[in-house]
C-alpha cells in the first residue's frame, strides 16, 4: 500500500435503532463488510451487532464500557485473504433504543490497495483481488446496494 499513516481516511458513523413494534419486518442496517483496515465499535447496552459465523447469524455481546475491533475489507486485500473481513448486520427490537458510533479507519483515499508483496510468495500465491485506488474502491462498494455479501465478492480475481 503506497500511503504513509500521515494521510489516511477516518470516518465516524453514529447509528440511532428506536424499538420497532415488529422487529422481524425490518432491519436496522443490512449485511456487509467494511471497507477500511480497522474499524473501533462501541454500543450501548442493548445488543444488536450480529456477524454470520458458520451460516448463521449470532448476536455479538460486548464487554460493557469496551471497544470491539473489526477487520475491514482492506486488511484482507493487503493480507491476499490470510486475513478475512467480517460480514454483520444491525437487527432492532421492540423495547429498547440502541445506540452504537463505528470510527473506521482506512490508508489515504489515493493510496493503491494491494496485497504486501511478501505474502504473495514469489508468486506461488496468486494475487487474489485486482489492485486498485482505495477511493475507487468506496466509490464502487458506496455505489452498490448492500446485498448481504462483502464488495470484495465483486473485485475477486477469477479462480480465487
Amino acid at each position: 500500500m503506497a500511503s504513509s499513516l500521515e494521510n489516511c481516511l477516518q470516518i465516524m458513523i453514529a447509528n440511532l435503532y428506536p424499538p420497532w413494534p415488529q422487529p422481524e419486518l425490518t432491519m436496522g442496517l443490512a449485511a456487509h463488510t467494511d471497507h477500511g483496515l480497522l474499524t473501533l465499535f462501541i454500543q450501548n447496552d442493548t445488543v444488536g451487532l450480529q456477524v454470520l459465523h458458520k451460516d448463521k447469524w449470532v448476536n455479538i455481546h460486548l464487554i460493557p464500557n469496551s471497544f470491539l475491533a473489526n477487520i475491514g475489507d482492506h486488511i484482507e486485500i493487503l493480507s491476499n485473504r490470510k486475513y478475512k473481513s467480517v460480514l454483520h448486520r444491525a437487527v432492532v427490537n421492540d423495547r429498547d433504543v440502541r445506540i452504537s458510533i463505528a470510527l473506521t479507519h482506512g490508508p489515504a483515499s489515493d493510496a493503491t490497495v494491494n496485497p504486501t508483496p511478501m505474502l504473495l510468495e514469489d508468486g506461488q500465491n496468486p494475487l487474489a483481488y485486482r489492485v486498485m485506488k482505495y477511493k475507487e474502491y468506496l466509490e464502487l462498494q458506496q455505489s452498490n446496494k448492500l446485498d448481504g455479501k462483502s464488495y470484495l465478492e465483486h473485485i475477486r480475481n477469477k479462480g480465487i
